[in-house]
């Protein structure tokens, strides 16, 4: 999974003022992507010049990997 650029309406919605949260920064200095933690893997959206995470949610059991069998209908 690449590093997903994140829109100025995506941080609306995620309460980001990047004017007053992050002075100087835009909407391009945000990347979602998914991280490793001690709870599993999430998909995060950071600000890539401080890499402080604004938004963390739950991601795939496996993070970016993707099984052969991911889809297959096994009776």
């Amino acid at each position: 999974m690449p590093r997903e650029e994140v829109s100025e309406e995506d941080l609306r919605a995620l309460g980001v003022d990047v004017a007053r949260d992050f002075p100087g920064s835009t909407a391009a200095d945000f990347r979602r992507y998914p991280v490793l933690s001690e709870g599993g893997w999430f998909i995060a959206v950071k600000h890539q010049k401080t890499l402080e995470s604004v938004a963390r949610e739950p991601g795939p059991l496996l993070g970016p990997i993707t099984l052969a069998s991911d889809g297959l209908d096994v009776y």
